[in-house]
């Protein structure tokens, strides 16, 4: 576990009152069974036609702002990503119609919106939700993440089903979870961002030393990628859920 991610977790145990409970969030974090962690991950399918894609740790960075919307930059900038996840049903390769597809990732500087340790509290950016359409297709307007000490590029995705849609706001409250997990970038791209985000000062990490990507299959979220630096990406990605 990385020096920032370590003292994230234990700003959270801290500010929730118990030295003991920091000590065991800590413990967890770091073992990997933290925030969701490998101890109950969907390990997925090598087989069959659809199968079932493996899951990835949510994370410290989740909220659930319910912002029912397509373009998440909410002013950021960056390399431009149009992001399209189909999503389907494992069991019978189906797309799932009205799934709600929830994306999270770090700007270009490497920061989360509405943390309190990222000092983002109140921004909104690049979160968002929406629901899949009659082919299972949800698609956003984003960019290319950026990077933090010991995490590799990254977007995180949560499948679910059920909740309720109302004007620009999603509701979780009787919905039902399908699949957590997280969107993996080609290395090679990695590598070509550095001299693209040079605002984001932290130590770089690629997919290879990246512990999630690593250990909880990360390879199957690899996105495929069309375009350029200079001119932003296209970026789709299939995730088979069991729903």
């Amino acid at each position: 576990m990385n020096r920032r991610e370590l003292l994230r977790t234990s700003l959270g145990a801290v500010a929730g009152g118990a030295g003991s409970v920091a000590g065991l969030v800590l413990l967890n974090a770091c073992r990997g069974g933290g925030f969701g962690g490998q101890s109950n991950l969907n390990p997925g399918s090598e087989s069959g036609p659809c199968p079932l894609n493996p899951e990835q740790e949510e994370g410290p960075f989740y909220v659930d702002e319910g912002l029912l919307r397509s373009d998440v930059l909410a002013g950021q900038t960056g390399v431009p990503l149009l992001l399209s996840i189909k999503v389907m049903r494992a069991a019978t390769c189906e797309p799932v119609a009205k799934a709600a597809v929830e994306i999270w990732s770090a700007n270009s500087l490497g920061k989360y919106s509405d943390k309190s340790q990222e000092g983002t509290v109140g921004q909104k950016y690049l979160r968002g939700v929406q629901l899949s359409d009659a082919a299972g297709i949800v698609r956003f307007k984003s960019i290319y993440p950026g990077w933090y000490a010991g995490r590799t590029c990254h977007i995180h995705l949560k499948v679910r089903t059920g909740g309720t849609a109302s004007g620009s706001s999603y509701s979780t409250a009787g919905s039902n979870p399908s699949y957590s997990g997280q969107i993996f970038f080609p290395p090679a791209m990695n590598e070509a961002l550095r001299s693209v985000y040079i605002g984001d000062n932290n130590a770089f990490t690629n997919n290879a030393d990246d512990r999630v990507y690593t250990s909880q299959h990360g390879a199957r979220g690899l996105l495929s990628l069309d375009g350029t630096m200079d001119a932003g990406f296209s970026g789709s990605v299939v995730v088979n859920v069991d729903a």
